[in-house]
């Protein structure tokens, strides 16, 4: 019904490509939706198993598969309120943005999952290069604030 709200909402002054960008968007919405249920199903039956395999579940390799799939989860949930955003403000498709900070979540993800024991350096050298590179590309696509006197952007204030 959501989707159906929005489509209300904004139907003036839609051209055809919009009206098509929009109906992709949906679709998307509602696939993307049904995969996080089932990841979510998957998660909870993947807790359930964790929990009456009893202190087993406490070994890394448990603790690891678990987290990854809530973290999973959370991409997802993610990745769907961008394109739902992206109807709300009819900005079109995705933003690069978006898409730059979702790829900075899954990196976190790999980081977070990765075994470092067994790890090369090259590998660790790389997803670092990566991160600060992805992390540089964010800063420079995010908005600028400027402070009160017309001086460069602070970065925290």
């Amino acid at each position: 019904m959501f989707l159906l709200d929005v489509f209300r909402k904004q139907e003036k002054g839609r051209t055809p490509y919009e009206w098509f960008e929009q109906i992709i968007l949906g679709i998307l919405v509602f696939i993307i939706s049904i995969i996080i249920v089932y990841s979510l199903i998957l998660v909870v039956i993947t807790l359930a198993d964790d929990f009456r395999a009893g202190i087993t579940f406490m070994e890394t390799g448990a603790l690891k598969d678990t987290f990854g799939l809530i973290l999973t989860v959370i991409i997802l949930l993610e990745f769907n309120h961008s394109i739902v955003l992206a109807m709300r403000q009819r900005s079109g498709a995705i933003q690069v943005r978006i898409i730059v900070i979702i790829t900075i979540i899954v990196l976190a993800r790999k980081l977070v999952l990765l075994d470092y024991a067994t790890t090369s350096v090259e590998t660790l050298l790389g997803l670092g290069g990566l991160a600060l590179s992805l992390g540089a590309l964010y800063r420079l696509l995010s908005p600028r604030e400027s402070s009160a006197g017309g001086g460069p952007a602070r970065p925290f204030q």
